[in-house]
């Protein structure tokens, strides 16, 4: 029997998670070669004959995918982001977006808690000492690093990954501050400026807004405090990546934690030669339980929106503007 709604799953997940949703539409998964993503020209080539469109928030929906849309009526994200989304217009098209929140806040926290650790006692430098078949004697002292329960965080952001990040830090003792417009009533509030020149660890928590953006600028940096270790597994638009470097290369930052960045997936070389930065390839929230659960979330989304219902992570309401329309 052929299926009433076609959907397009833009990566490689198991047929399996998508069960559900099968029983009312045809789904499409991309294969996964040779890009790992489906690209963007194949996906628009796909559009018209296309109901619902799942994605890792790599898809941007702006005016011209939009255009090519006529169909849509569901684009879900398989990721608590969803900067890559234009709210507005998809709203006035009828659309339904989405999101998959929570799934991811404790993985991300404990990547966090992971390159903090390989940071503050130079694990990085010493593997790659070992690998380069340098090491040829007993160096006591060569590689001795901090223990973290010696340091202090402050976390940019508490929500619930910040919440995770706090309660992992504090359990080991560091000293734990944060700042968050919105919320000042948690342990640990301090004002920014004073959280920057106290921080051993500063970490941005905090989702992609017009006010976010290149928020890590030379006035940030410049209220670090001197030898700090900067995290973000946030966005990289949020920093200024030239500032950020500059301040590596002249000894006022003493080293980075990055999982994303500015121009991703474009890294620049002198990050990578860097002992005292660690690099992954925007992997923080990427368990194998995490990455199912979202995806299962994402598909039950578009189950939701397909059978005449609102999603249950929507993020817009085509409802209220069809009666505005009225």
């Amino acid at each position: 029997m052929k299926k009433q709604f076609k959907t397009i799953v833009t990566g490689n997940i198991p047929k399996e998670w998508t069960i559900k949703l099968a029983e009312i539409s045809e789904v499409m998964i991309w294969s996964g070669k040779p890009q790992f993503l489906m690209p963007r020209n194949q996906l628009i080539e796909l559009l018209p004959e296309a109901d619902a469109i799942i994605n890792f928030a790599e898809v941007k929906a702006d005016t011209e995918l939009l255009e090519q849309a006529q169909n849509l009526k569901i684009i879900a994200n398989i990721s608590i982001g969803h900067d890559n989304l234009s709210l507005d217009e998809i709203t006035q098209r009828g659309i339904w977006a989405s999101n998959s929140p929570g799934f991811f806040n404790y993985p991300v926290a404990e990547y966090i808690f992971a390159g903090m650790f390989s940071v503050a006692r130079s694990f990085g430098a010493a593997d790659r000492f070992v690998r380069r078949g340098e090491w040829s004697t007993f160096e006591p002292g060569r590689w001795d690093g901090r223990s973290l329960r010696e340091l202090s965080i402050g976390i940019i952001g508490m929500g619930a990954i910040g919440k995770e990040l706090a309660t992992l830090t504090r359990n080991i003792g560091m000293q734990v501050m944060y700042y968050d417009a919105f919320n000042k009533s948690e342990k640990g509030f301090t004002e920014l400026d004073e959280m920057l020149a106290k921080s051993d660890f500063v970490s941005i928590n905090v989702p992609l807004t017009n006010e976010t953006r290149k928020m890590v600028n030379q006035n940030f940096i410049d209220k670090m405090k001197d030898g700090a270790i900067f995290i973000n597994t946030s966005r990289g638009t949020m920093v200024e990546q030239d500032l950020l470097i500059n301040a590596l290369q002249s000894g006022k930052l003493g080293g980075a934690i990055l999982d994303v960045y500015e121009f991703e997936p474009e890294v620049p070389e002198v990050l990578k030669v860097m002992d005292n930065v660690f690099l992954s390839p925007h992997i923080a929230g990427g368990t194998k339980t995490a990455r199912r659960l979202c995806v299962e979330n994402a598909v039950l989304n578009v189950y939701n929106a397909l059978s005449g219902n609102k999603p249950q992570n929507a993020l817009n309401n085509i409802n209220q503007f069809a009666e505005q329309l009225q």
